[in-house]
């Protein structure tokens, strides 16, 4: 347990009143405001009903750290000069409250919206709290108290008031507060008068001041720790605490353990690197680049590895013969940000590696088209790892056979932490003496004839390996015979569709038993134009190869054009036919003989 000095409880009332004036501020090692919506509505609700909502953790702020400006405000508030406290712990229940009730002119975190949060009375009064509080969005236009004010008539009606209600002064006197004003008082009438069939028969004007008071009147614990605790015994408080509500992720903490050695690994090094591309590939590339960095240091990423990389700590390794010693991985901040730079260009070596198309390219031409997200750290460790040992182009070889076995297999699928370390130390071992790397001998022609291709569905690693193979094999739009590659259609939507239309009109029912169950499969997919896919529409396979054949010269072109989209002659008479069921048989074969031929 944390030792803290002066615990006590303050109300909502008066935290606010601290936000509004900039007196509590957020570290630039903590993450941002990221709670949902709906987590917003029940920590009010929790708040009506009195229960424990946690403790509030703040550490005083002296003159001098006051000043240094290192800190964010609460969501929506503005900073003060001279801010009073920082917020260790309690940062989304503080925005919260803030956000609910101050309804500043400022999106929700994460949305193109302005939020606005309700409490339905009739709920509240007949004490029923559970799903007692609302939200509704603006997309474009802010909505504030004036505006809501205005429409008092609609809260009589719906029996829900705006909690911003309860930060509103009244209209007559700039000192008071609306909920005690003549007008809220004379509404308050009005409502119960209205809605007098569904409340207790003896509610009055003033209940209706006591049920929004009761979340002013909410006492949050607080503990604050004094000004005099150093930065390194801060982060460490931090870490620790952040044990309720949102659990913070290895990034976060490795964000406030790098504080103290002048690395603000959130704000500058992630949120300060100019590659959008890299940063929206996947959630968690933040704790990717991390991943690259432990995997070149150490050769294992899992957390408690990461920890291994806070500069000046010392690490327990071990010899092949069973022989431990210490090493301090990374000595200084500024050694910690070269290997941050170096991670961060060989992770966009990995990222265009996986997403285009060129000879040794893995034809991801989409970010949803990535088979496994998971792969890329090992891809860039490799990259990082290789000085030319061997022959580059024996290199990229073994290179594109692991990619491609790694993806097939689905080691990485899932929690991959272990196979990722497991990998790149076979990979070390390849490029340091030529032993076996385990993976590539996973997949194999068996295992290929083995595979269920019918059963992979969109969306799967397997689903998108083949979409890449696709992309890879130079296919060619159906009517628009240009190659579907990144750089073609940069203004145009090229994505995964039917081959087999989902809605196809007139198949015969004998040959068309599996369409069903099959539709969706991988094996009636392909990649085309979102405009081609529109003019196919619900026509049967038939109809639109013959508009094909007019559009691409006759139907050897075609057949050819299809063979890029793994489609065989075989499998092009099936199609023909309108034969669905013997159509998705062949181009099972057909794909397995594609994947059996890179791995």
């Amino acid at each position: 347990m944390v030792e803290v000095e002066n615990p006590g409880t303050k109300k909502v009332s008066t935290l606010l009143d601290d936000i509004d004036d900039g007196s509590y501020v957020i570290p630039y090692f903590q993450r941002g405001f990221e709670w949902e919506p709906q987590m917003v509505s029940e920590l009010f609700e929790s708040i009506l009903q009195n229960y424990y909502t946690g403790l509030l953790l703040f550490w005083e702020l002296d003159e001098a750290r006051s000043e240094q400006e290192e800190w964010d405000p609460v969501w929506g508030a503005e900073l003060n000069s001279d801010p009073e406290k920082a917020v260790l712990d309690g940062q989304q229940r503080l925005s919260s409250l803030y956000y609910a009730i101050h309804n500043p002119s400022k999106k929700f975190p994460s949305r193109e919206s302005y939020y606005i949060f309700y409490l339905d009375l009739i709920d509240a009064l007949n004490g029923e709290f559970d799903e007692a509080i609302s939200y509704r969005w603006k997309t474009r236009n802010y909505k504030g108290w004036s505006e809501l004010r205005q429409e008092r008539d609609e809260w009589i009606e719906t029996g829900e008031v705006p909690l911003c209600i309860l930060s509103a002064d009244d209209p007559d006197d700039a000192n008071g507060e609306y909920i005690g004003s003549t007008e809220f008082r004379e509404w308050a009438s009005e409502f119960i008068e209205e809605n007098s069939a569904s409340l207790p028969g003896d509610v009055a004007p003033w209940d209706i001041r006591d049920i929004l008071e009761t979340i002013l009147d909410y006492n949050f614990v607080v503990y604050p720790l004094d000004s005099d605790r150093g930065i390194d015994d801060i982060c460490n408080i931090f870490a620790k605490v952040n044990d309720t509500g949102m659990k913070l992720s290895t990034f976060d903490l490795m964000n406030a353990f790098l504080y103290p050695s002048g690395i603000e690994l959130r704000k500058d090094l992630w949120e300060g690197l100019d590659n959008d591309q890299l940063k929206s590939l996947d959630s968690n590339m933040d704790e990717n680049l991390l991943k690259i960095i432990s995997l070149r240091k150490q050769n294992y990423c899992s957390s408690k590895y990461l920890y291994n990389l806070i500069p000046g700590e010392e690490t327990v390794r071990e010899e092949p013969d069973g022989t431990r010693y210490e090493e301090v991985l990374v000595e200084s901040g500024e050694d910690f940000e070269e290997l941050w730079e170096e991670a961060v260009g060989y992770a966009e070596q990995a990222r265009s590696m996986i997403m285009n198309t060129g000879d040794r390219e893995f034809g991801a031409i989409k970010s949803d088209f990535i088979p496994h997200a998971t792969i890329l750290p090992v891809l860039a460790a490799i990259l990082w790892e290789y000085d030319g040992q061997v022959d580059e182009t024996e290199f990229k070889q073994q290179l594109k056979r692991w990619y491609w076995s790694a993806v097939f297999s689905q080691d990485y699928s899932g929690s991959s932490d272990t196979m990722m370390g497991k990998d790149f130390r076979d990979w070390k071992s390849w490029l340091e003496t030529g032993e076996t790397i385990e993976q590539i001998s996973k997949v194999d022609e068996e295992f290929v004839r083995e595979l269920d291709l019918k059963d992979v569905d969109k969306g799967s690693g397997r689903y998108n390996a083949i979409i890449c193979l696709i992309a890879l094999n130079g296919a060619e739009d159906f009517y628009r015979a240009s190659i579907l590659g990144t750089g073609d259609f940069v203004d145009s939507k090229i994505n995964d569709h039917h081959i087999f239309p989902k809605k196809v009109d007139g198949l015969d029912e004998e040959t068309s038993k599996t369409f069903d169950s099959l539709r969706d499969s991988i094996v009636n997919r392909t990649l085309i134009l979102d405009k081609t896919n529109n003019k196919i529409k619900n026509r049967k396979p038939s109809e639109y190869l013959e508009r094909m054949e007019e559009r691409n010269g006759g139907e050897q072109e075609v057949k050819e054009l299809l063979e890029n989209h793994l489609i065989s002659e075989t499998a092009y008479r099936h199609l023909k036919n309108n034969n669905f069921d013997d159509f998705v048989l062949q181009r099972e074969r057909d794909l397995k003989e594609e994947i059996a031929g890179i791995v």
